[in-house]
């Protein structure tokens, strides 16, 4: 009896103690099954696709992602804690059930574990000393400038960051984003794969009412030590709202070296500029226009590295461009070569590299002009859309080659026109469908670089995302 008496007070004390802690803690997820269909990204029917890379592995045709999603956060008067756990992966034998940690490819000799990876995606741990005086860390999204054009930096890279609001309308953030931070094996000896970005970022409201603007001057320096690079980054990013007119922009300078024999300067820029119009509802008419410059010498020993290359280009995850799952978002290899989430040719050349996704962006690559035309609305309640166009220009082209067979000098300007698509239906607040038909077709810039055995044909992507949220 006293056994049952002692174990029955120690449940309470355990129960007393755990409820108060439990009380500020709550979760969500979603779950995303992503039926999806690649073709011809190479823009050659004649040769069959090569793997893609995208979020949940390398994949080509049809194939099925899944995206699955535990989070929690709890928090106090000045603490908050928020962590996502989640796996995502392309949907076979090897990959959803299985999971290899010796060499992480198939057919391996080392065991498989039992059961798909899963792991904390992002986390976000904060402290308020003050409002002016904010302490953040963890790995969460970070961004220069994914408001507007994408053009810089966007990621969830581990980071310490220093914050909070100055005045009502003036915050800033000082961040510190290990981008990587490994040892790669070469040979014998470690080669250190290091690169920091230190950001200042503030945010200031300028107006109020109808007439109100989000304006956000910035500074980056990337210190990029597996490439030998030092770059800074100037400038400022803005958003605003005059009555039913929602303007958007950005301009940034790149100025730095890479530290080789000889030194190679790297002297570039990039803008952004869009409007939208909020007719109704259901029609929100917009148009933008993105610009990296190019390098314009096809002689890649040169000193000169003018083609912009940001920290980590997230055009796909942008407000007004952007789209989660279309196909210029997409990681096409030759002849467009951009990276996932990326809309510029940045991996054009594997000459002069300084940053980009992977660090894999190179000074030498052709830049990009990108004209769009979209709309956007909800039709009722539950059905919504977004449907763009983009007309797609190479700043440069004086680096590209021309296709084996052509008896042209030079490649033409025109990279192509792209076409997006994207009708989202909500059943509840707990499942939504959403349906994507993206395609580009190539225009005589992408045609130029083909051989004459090439069967040039439009690439195509086809998605149906089923979505459960809780």
């Amino acid at each position: 009896m006293r056994k049952s008496m002692v174990v029955l007070f120690a449940a309470v004390l355990v129960a007393a103690f755990a409820v108060p802690a439990m009380a500020d803690i709550s979760f969500f997820g979603t779950a995303r099954i992503l039926p999806t269909y690649y073709s011809n990204f190479d823009f050659n029917d004649n040769l069959p696709d090569a793997p893609t890379l995208n979020e949940g592995g390398y994949t080509m045709g049809e194939h099925i992602r899944s995206e699955l999603r535990l989070g929690w956060k709890a928090g106090g008067d000045n603490w908050k804690i928020m962590m996502i756990a989640e796996s995502d992966v392309i949907f076979e034998k090897d990959t959803a059930d299985r999971s290899f940690y010796n060499t992480g490819t198939k057919g391996s000799p080392a065991a498989a574990n039992a059961g798909g990876e899963f792991g904390i995606e992002r986390v976000e741990l904060n402290y308020t000393f003050a409002p002016a005086l904010v302490l953040s860390t963890g790995w969460n999204i970070r961004a220069a400038d994914i408001k507007t054009g994408g053009l810089l930096f966007g990621d969830d890279h581990p980071f310490i960051e220093l914050g909070g609001k100055l005045t009502q309308n003036l915050q800033y953030a000082l961040t510190y984003l290990a981008i990587n931070n490994r040892q790669l094996t070469s040979g014998v000896s470690p080669v250190a794969d290091d690169w920091r970005v230190y950001m200042l970022k503030l945010n200031a409201i300028v107006g109020s009412g109808d007439v109100k603007f989000d304006l956000s001057p910035m500074v980056l320096y990337s210190d990029n030590r597996l490439r030998n690079a030092e770059v800074y980054y100037y400038g400022i990013e803005g958003t605003g709202q005059i009555g039913m007119i929602k303007p958007s922009f950005e301009f940034v300078v790149a100025d730095g070296e890479i530290q080789t024999t000889p030194t190679k300067d790297i002297k570039s820029m990039a803008a952004f500029a869009g409007v939208e119009l909020a007719v109704s509802k259901a029609f929100n008419p917009y148009i933008a226009f993105r610009y990296a410059k190019g390098d314009d010498n096809d002689d890649p020993s040169n000193n000169k590295a003018e083609g912009f290359v940001g920290i980590t280009d997230i055009a796909r995850f942008t407000p007004l461009i952007g789209m989660d799952g279309n196909i210029l978002g997409e990681a096409m290899g030759n002849p467009y070569s951009n990276a996932l989430y990326s809309y510029s040719p940045e991996r054009k050349f594997s000459t002069n590299l300084y940053g980009g996704i992977s660090d894999l962006g190179s000074g030498d690559n052709p830049g990009q002009k990108l004209l769009a035309f979209g709309a956007k609305g909800a039709i009722s309640e539950p059905l919504s859309y977004k449907a763009q166009v983009f007309m797609i220009w190479y700043d440069k082209v004086e680096n590209i080659s021309v296709g084996t067979g052509k008896t042209i000098s030079q490649v033409d300007k025109y990279a192509g026109t792209t076409f997006d698509l994207q009708v989202a239906y909500k059943f509840s607040n707990n499942f939504s469908t959403n349906f994507i038909y993206s395609t580009f077709v190539p225009g005589d810039g992408i045609k130029d670089q083909l051989a004459t055995t090439a069967d040039d044909t439009p690439a195509m992507l086809a998605s149906l995302g089923l979505v459960w949220t809780y």
